[in-house]
């Protein structure tokens, strides 16, 4: 029920925004077609693939985007404009795709360019002033009482799901709970306890009820929703495994079995490796073919001049799923000292003068790029370590191993954020991997491209870390 009426609203606004947009699109257009002097309008088949380009852009983008956010419009204007502004910006996009595609003057530029400010404009205010206002007339006829079962500290975790329920129509009556009235936070009265619900259904003409967590006894469940489906109320459950468990879950079916998952993990489509893999042979082949080269020839004499040997460093690491590969690096250290089991300091000894440049700002590891042309390790991914570090980071964190679902990358999120570099303390640990299992569970290419111009930027202002 719940999910169904949500949905409703939400398809029920798109058709209004669509409405919205027709009208002033087809007004504008007579307004300016027959009212101002010398202005003329030529072509309406033309305007009306012009109508479709802008209005679909939209549609599109309301699609991809979280359409929950309809429900937050009302809370200010800013909120209205940040829900507005990328829909407008993609379908303006789009409309211009379509015009350079199109090279027709048959379209008057002036009409374009006021009419999408004017729309703009138009859904920002309607969606701020008007729009849930005129969906709660539609759901006026189907409002009903809802009661709550279950403990008052779960109430806070549901505060958004309430305000939901109250905009499709569902007036909260009380709770059915074994805590005292004084735990209740301010508007929600007890009823009775659990016990109570029978006597509570035939007194409040309840139509709805939420089971808020788990109830002591299970078996109590199938009581109460007997009770409630012989009153006719509607029921729902809301989930508490994820706060049983800790952690974020992943809800899905697959051949009419429902499944649950400890995480999401987009780069178990296929598609979205392919893109990722795409976008690493492309970047790393321009890095190997443009800029190695120079830097090859620039480190060498460095290293010739301070510290000869061989101008690379080979090194063990943890790859994917855990299998190990040889790591490429511009060796930055005497090539006597090369400890390869040693994590580097602040101040390292083994270090040369040049090598401390190098590792300041990063171009040590520019050779990572034939790891990653080779499909060892990714542009972004989480930083590979030592198989013998992997055993001591493993006992800060049980979840460690889990940073091995992807390649390892040149650059992450834990980068980006600042723990880079020595890992000193459990707790630096810690968030290292927190940063990486987020990558792991919110990969998409935009982040990738986010995570590599932040590394860019701390690349050319190195933090203090950076050593």
């Amino acid at each position: 029920m719940f999910q169904h009426r949500e949905l409703g609203l939400i398809q029920s606004y798109q058709i209004g925004v669509t409405m919205v947009m027709s009208v002033l699109y087809w007004g504008y257009f007579l307004i300016l077609d027959n009212l101002i002097p010398g202005f003329s309008l030529m072509g309406f088949s033309t305007y009306f693939e012009y109508f479709l380009a802008i209005t679909l852009g939209f549609q599109l983008s309301f699609l991809s985007s979280k359409q929950h956010d309809i429900f937050s419009v009302t809370s200010g204007i800013m909120e209205s404009h940040r829900f507005i502004w990328p829909h407008m910006v993609f379908a303006t996009a789009i409309t211009f795709m379509f015009a350079f595609l199109k090279r027709d003057d048959a379209i008057s530029r002036v009409f374009l360019f006021t009419y999408i400010p004017l729309t703009y404009v138009v859904l920002v205010v309607i969606n701020r002033y008007f729009a849930l206002n005129i969906l709660r007339k539609f759901l006026h006829h189907q409002s009903q009482k809802l009661l709550l079962i279950g403990q008052p500290g779960e109430l806070q975790k549901i505060e958004s799901l309430l305000s939901k329920a109250k905009l499709f129509g569902m007036e909260t009556a009380g709770m059915l709970t074994e805590a005292p009235a004084e735990e209740l936070p301010w508007g929600i009265k007890k009823l009775g306890g659990p016990d109570d619900l029978e006597e509570v259904l035939d007194t409040y003409e309840i139509g709805n009820i939420f089971i808020i967590g788990s109830p002591r006894d299970r078996r109590w469940l199938a009581g109460w929703m007997r009770q409630a489906e012989a009153r006719g109320c509607r029921v729902s459950l809301v989930n508490d495994l994820d706060v049983f468990l800790q952690r974020r879950l992943s809800f899905f079916r697959c051949d009419n079995i429902d499944l649950i998952e400890l995480r999401e993990e987009p780069l178990q489509n296929v598609i979205n490796r392919l893109i990722k893999r795409g976008f690493d042979i492309c970047m790393s082949l321009a890095v190997v073919v443009f800029i190695l080269p120079p830097l090859i020839l620039l480190v060498w004499i460095l290293q010739k001049l301070q510290a000869p040997g061989p101008i690379l460093f080979k090194q063990r690491r943890s790859g994917l799923h855990n299998n190990p590969f040889i790591i490429f690096k511009f060796r930055t250290m005497y090539a006597d000292r090369c400890d390869s089991s040693q994590q580097v300091t602040s101040n390292d000894s083994r270090i040369f003068p040049a090598g401390k440049w190098l590792r300041k700002y990063s171009i040590d590891e520019f050779p990572q790029f034939f790891n990653v042309l080779s499909g060892q390790m990714s542009i972004v991914g989480p930083r590979p370590h030592m198989p013998e570090h992997d055993e001591i980071f493993e006992e800060a964190m049980s979840a460690y191993r889990i940073r091995h679902f992807v390649k390892p990358g040149l650059s992450g999120l834990a980068q980006i954020r600042g723990y880079r570099g020595e890992a000193m303390t459990k707790d630096h640990i810690v968030r290292r991997v927190e940063c990486d299992i987020e990558y792991i569970e919110t990969w998409s290419l935009p982040l990738d491209i986010r995570v590599i111009w932040r590394t860019l930027i701390e690349v050319m202002r190195p933090p203090k870390s950076a050593y």
